[in-house]
């Protein structure tokens, strides 16, 4: 039998017994906030109780910048970019009237949002799906995606919106 948390909630089945608090990642790509707008509908629907945003810069330190800038200055700038990615998510769920939070992090994109996941609760993870035009489809070849990865490590469900 699967257990409350597994069940999908829909207007033909019984609501489970406490909403989700759903994980949305949001990177510098439009198309992140597709995954921010099914949020923002499954909150209206009351499937979900809260949204945590989260932004996952790669750390600055590891590149030639460390040579020429303090830590500090390489911190503020992976903040600023984290805050130019989260403008426009924070933007559509305060006019959805959504109750959320945001959280900012550096690291390894994949392996931090399934910790950030863990550390906030979140029952569900909800991504944008990768896009499938042949130059992409060649590029999963070669590459192992983010979200094949996020899959692979996260202890909760990863929904990949279209």
């Amino acid at each position: 039998m699967p257990s409350w948390r597994a069940l999908r909630c829909n207007r033909h089945h019984f609501r489970a017994l406490a909403m989700l608090k759903l994980l949305v990642p949001i990177g510098h790509s439009p198309r992140s906030l597709h995954a921010v707008r099914h949020a923002a509908f499954l909150y209206r629907e009351r499937c979900a109780s809260e949204i945590v945003l989260i932004n996952v810069q790669p750390p600055l330190e590891a590149t030639r910048l460390e040579a020429f800038h303090p830590l500090s200055r390489l911190r503020s700038i992976e903040d600023r970019f984290a805050c130019d990615d989260l403008a426009m998510a924070e933007r559509v769920l305060r006019e959805a009237g959504a109750r959320y939070s945001v959280v900012k992090k550096v690291g390894p994109v994949a392996d931090t949002i399934a910790a950030a996941a863990a550390e906030t609760g979140c029952d569900e993870i909800v991504v944008v799906a990768p896009r499938h035009d042949p130059i992409h489809a060649l590029l999963s070849m070669f590459r192992r995606s983010v979200m094949s990865r996020l899959v692979r490590i996260s202890n909760v469900p990863v929904t990949a919106v279209r």
